[in-house]
């Protein structure tokens, strides 16, 4: 199988540069028949690496060629897939193929079709490469790549200045993220002389080797490309705003592509992150707070995509914080169920504006249940799984989080904290999740009946909704029995294979700072993790279900019942209404204490020392050639006796100055 692991990613590369090509000729209003195909066989074959991998417990590798010889930086171009890289694959491959089937009916009749069909495969094609790569220096690049693509795709419409700016933040905003990301690559080469994962002189089994001070820069500087690409607090002001590409755009980067990268790159790295703890809590802080604050904006927004998207900042936040207490399996877990029950929304979000004339206001819509039934069921089925209700994906991925913080022996007391948070999180999911149901799909018709006419989608996006949507209902059982399923059995190799590695780091730590939590997490790496009572999972199982129908109750209540009043409500809380509604404020913050300061920075620089200084030292002796020219050039008259009368001056002028001079010398003959 290794021969063919190229064929994953070549697949989609090569689609990609067909429809640049020949899009405008050739392929045009079919570019779908090179892309669909293509990311078809990079899904299959990516099906035949997770049952080898499955069958095998075996890693493939296949090395293609160095990139970067020099000297002792060696850069080789190599694909690796282990169980971590199969459950990826599958990730971005099923959801990526969906999204290219949904997009046919999407962007029918689009001017651009072919440019969209050659954007969307070459994002996944950076994906895969993405998470195909055995060095850090490939994820780098490849980690561009797929900023690339989403500036490419966000700006879309690119003649829509909307468009346009959300593009550009989104890309200026991941920049930042990425210099962290870029100086991490810097100090592991500096300190590991090597950016290659695997072998005996590779980071992950040297990371003993090294003072936990090191190693925790190492860790929160790759955290911080990963703040950027998953969006988390400070950094999570793009993704909202990424809503202005097309819904398949937004379903392909929030679900399986650009979001999970960040996750992907910290679970990759679990050695380095478990051989500290100081990168641990940060993890775990900025994914905490960033999940209970996407969840409260979401409560507030009228954008049906943008609650969505909030809802994909918030449960990225459960993924973090579950790296960080600890819980690696649970968090991949969760990025797996996520991604296709947020898929699945997404592309409902799509169905739902395309059947409205591309109305995007849920206060505009209502009973939309009666004209687009197969887009409600299927709707229903996400945001069940998004509130964590028994049994669907979500519920199995999210309620070992929350269990995983509990039982954390990396933050024993603080997981308790985080338990508690993230339970309230889980609540204003369900919340949310149910205001947007009972808004779109039930009450009244909150729109022109005479002008809009809603309509249930074509059979390429409602397709694609039904198989996100059975797959939403049974793919949480491959985590069956909780903790322990065959999902854990099979991803868990990852976690462990570095148990060497962190248990003698942490250790070592451990030992310093007399023993403590460290040693008992070193104990507990050494023995493959901590387990789960039956009777813990029930209670929490149980508590989770119990948070989650509350949720939806509160909706109920608000928004079918009508015996609570959201207006009132509202006008009651006036000040944390507005506070949550504008975002808490961080795009006006960064907006007047950042990008303001700046743009007057830039103005400055532009006006004065580009302008006035640079530019007017070079115009300024410019002009001074030109007006001393201009001047000389009037003794050029054309005159033949003016010309003889210079010259007679001249030699006047000469002789006198001769004489003058001279006879100031004690020279005989001039006496």
């Amino acid at each position: 199988m290794a021969d063919y692991l190229i064929l994953i990613p070549l697949l989609p590369l090569v689609a990609a540069i067909i429809n640049l090509l020949l899009g405008r000729t050739v392929t045009r209003g079919k570019a779908h028949l090179v892309s669909v195909p293509a990311v078809a066989g990079s899904w299959f074959v990516s099906l035949l690496v997770l049952r080898d991998i499955w069958n095998t417990e075996h890693a493939i590798e296949q090395k293609l060629f160095t990139w970067i010889p020099s000297g002792s930086f060696n850069v080789p171009v190599n694909l690796y897939a282990d169980q971590l890289t199969a459950v990826m694959l599958m990730v971005v491959t099923s959801v990526g193929l969906l999204v290219h089937i949904y997009s046919i009916g999407y962007m029918h009749g689009d001017g651009a079709y072919y440019r969209f069909f050659a954007y969307l495969p070459l994002f996944v094609f950076s994906m895969l490469m993405l998470v195909l790569a055995d060095n850090y220096m490939i994820v780098f690049f490849f980690w561009e790549a797929v900023g690339l693509c989403s500036f490419l795709l966000i700006g879309y419409y690119y003649k829509r200045r909307s468009a346009g700016n959300a593009a550009k933040k989104a890309f200026i905003v991941n920049r930042v993220g990425d210099l962290g990301f870029g100086l991490g690559v810097i100090m592991i080469f500096w300190t590991f002389g090597t950016v290659n994962f695997w072998g005996p002189e590779g980071v992950f089994a040297r990371v003993g080797d090294f003072g936990q001070t090191t190693i925790t820069v190492i860790a929160l500087l790759l955290f911080t490309g990963a703040i950027g690409k998953s969006a988390q607090f400070p950094l999570h002001v793009w993704l909202p705003d990424a809503m202005e590409g097309p819904t398949p755009v937004s379903a392909l980067i929030h679900a399986a592509t650009m979001v999970t990268a960040g996750i992907y790159l910290v679970a990759r790295s679990n050695a380095l992150f478990q051989a500290s703890t100081t990168a641990m809590l940060v993890v775990t802080c900025i994914g905490l707070f960033t999940a209970v604050m996407g969840a409260s904006i979401a409560i507030t927004q009228n954008d049906i995509k943008r609650i969505v998207a909030y809802s994909t900042v918030s449960q990225l936040g459960f993924m973090a914080f579950a790296l960080g207490t600890g819980a690696w399996m649970a968090a991949i877990f969760h990025l797996m169920t996520h991604a296709f029950f947020k898929g699945l929304l997404f592309l409902g979000c799509g169905s739902v504006i395309h059947g409205m004339h591309e109305e995007q206001d849920i206060q505009k819509m209502g009973n939309l249940r009666k004209y687009m039934p197969v887009t409600f069921l299927t709707f229903l089925i996400g945001s069940l799984a998004n509130a964590g209700i028994f049994p669907l994906a979500g519920f199995w991925s999210k309620d070992e989080i929350i269990v995983g913080a509990w039982i954390s022996t990396v933050f024993p007391n603080f997981g308790k904290v985080v338990t508690v948070l993230a339970f309230a999180a889980a609540f204003m999911t369900a919340f949310y999740m149910f205001r947007l149901v009972f808004k779109v799909f039930f009450g009244k018709e909150n729109f022109d009946t005479e002008h809009v006419h809603p309509h249930e989608s074509p059979k390429t996006m409602t397709g694609p909704l039904v198989i996100l949507a059975v797959a939403t209902i049974l793919i949480g059982f491959v985590g069956f029995p909780p903790e322990d399923g065959k999902f854990h059995h099979f991803i868990g190799t990852v976690f462990e294979s570095h148990a060497g590695e962190a248990t003698h780091a942490m250790a070592s730590v451990a030992v310093h700072n007399d023993g403590g939590a460290l040693a008992v997490m070193a104990e507990e790496g050494e023995h493959g993790g901590h387990h789960v009572s039956l009777a813990m999972t029930i209670t929490f199982g149980v508590i989770s279900s119990v948070v989650a129908i509350g949720g939806i109750f509160l909706a109920y209540l608000y928004y079918i019942r009508r015996s609570l009043s959201a207006e009132a409500t509202a006008a009651r809380f006036n000040g944390l209404y507005n506070f949550l509604y504008n975002r808490w404020g961080f795009d006006t913050l960064y907006q007047e204490r950042i990008v303001a300061p700046l743009m007057r920075l830039a103005y400055f620089l532009w006006q004065v020392i580009d302008v006035k200084v640079i530019d007017g030292t070079v115009n300024g002796i410019a002009k001074g050639t030109l007006s001393a020219s201009q001047t000389l050039r009037k003794v050029q008259t054309g005159v033949v006796s003016n010309y003889a009368l210079a010259i007679a001056l001249g030699m006047v002028v000469i002789i006198g100055i001769y004489l003058v001079g001279f006879s100031s010398l004690d020279v005989p003959f001039l006496r």
